[in-house]
């Protein structure tokens, strides 16, 4: 039985191989600029530069694609609280994730001879392994609660532009956040970035 299966799938990425015109794999990197939003305004937000770093692969057939994505990445934003005193300047600070981010795209291309332009969207889910952020008691507990307790995964939708042109691919990208990241039973918060990066094909 083990044999049969081993040689289905065998079979399966031989065959999808075949037919895909397009298969590549790469590395990138890039910057992202991240907002941290709340739909009651707890707190305002300003965006922060952070990073990403990893492979991506593409699959493609005539003009389309898939591309998984696989990177780490740090993601941040300055925090105000919304205090009615002076002391809200005084917490100002700096939310910090660092995440396993996983995108996986669908795409279309766009033959401007050496040039290939493309339009993308799909899904992204980002594992966090690591969360740094100022906030514990010298705020209400209230605040405390919603500013330090996040969920270790969440998700968004990816819309993006980019060009190739030999080895090298540059993306513009707009991350979506969905749902709320926070545990907190009180006002929700999403992650929005911008993204642009660098990849270059291996293969």
């Amino acid at each position: 039985m083990k044999k049969t299966i081993i040689t289905v799938l065998t079979l399966l990425c031989a065959s999808s191989i075949t037919v895909a015109q397009e298969l590549k794999l790469g590395i990138k990197a890039g910057l992202n600029f991240s907002e941290l939003k709340s739909n009651d305004k707890w707190f305002n937000s300003d965006s922060k530069a952070g990073y990403q770093a990893g492979i991506w692969g593409r699959v493609g057939v005539a003009s389309f694609f898939v591309q998984p994505e696989a990177y780490f990445t740090s993601k941040s934003a300055t925090i105000h609280p919304d205090l009615d005193n002076a002391a809200g300047e005084l917490l100002k600070g700096d939310i910090k994730f660092t995440n396993i981010d996983v995108p996986i795209l669908i795409g279309k291309k766009f033959n401007f001879g050496l040039v290939n332009a493309r339009l993308q969207a799909g899904p992204l889910f980002s594992f966090v392994i690591n969360e740094n952020n100022p906030y514990g008691k010298s705020i209400n507990q209230a605040k405390n609660e919603a500013l330090t307790n996040y969920k270790k995964q969440f998700s968004s939708l990816v819309f993006g532009t980019g060009i190739d042109v030999l080895m090298l691919s540059v993306d513009l990208r707009y991350e979506l956040g969905l749902g709320n990241i926070s545990k907190y039973d009180g006002p929700k918060q999403k992650l929005n970035l911008w993204t642009v990066s660098v990849g270059y094909s291996i293969f």
